[in-house]
Order: structure tokens, then C-alpha cells, then sequence
């Protein structure tokens, strides 16, 4: 792991979940991280949103017309 990376998370995880969401688009439409790097920093970044069964996501994207 790089050190932007580890300095990255480091203030990820001191954020509120609206700051952390906007940092991280923001990362991430400047293309100036790997897509290593932005994988590990979006997973870091929703490590403790909420969950939610499996079958209740498919429900809800089939009903969005995402999924059939």
C-alpha cells in the first residue's frame, strides 16, 4: 500500500459519512489513485455502513429495473 493511500485512510476513517462519500468521489474522479488504490479506499470508506440481506438488494434492484 501506497503512502497517499495510507495517509488517505488514515483521514477516511476520522470523517463523518457525508465527508468520507465526498473525499472519496472526489479521489476518484481526479483518476489520481490506482484501482487498487480506489478499491481499498471505497471498501475502507463503507467498512461500517450498514448491511443488509442479500435477497432484500436483489428485491430493490429488480424493482429499480436494474436486475431482472
Amino acid at each position: 500500500m501506497t503512502k497517499l493511500v495510507e495517509g488517505v485512510l488514515t483521514i477516511v476513517r476520522g470523517l463523518n459519512r457525508k465527508d468520507r462519500k465526498d473525499l472519496v468521489q472526489g479521489l476518484l474522479s481526479a483518476g489520481v489513485l490506482s484501482e487498487d488504490d480506489q478499491d481499498r479506499i471505497v471498501l475502507e470508506s463503507r467498512r461500517k455502513d450498514r448491511t443488509r440481506p442479500l435477497d432484500d438488494f436483489v428485491k430493490d434492484m429488480k424493482r429499480k429495473g436494474r436486475l431482472r
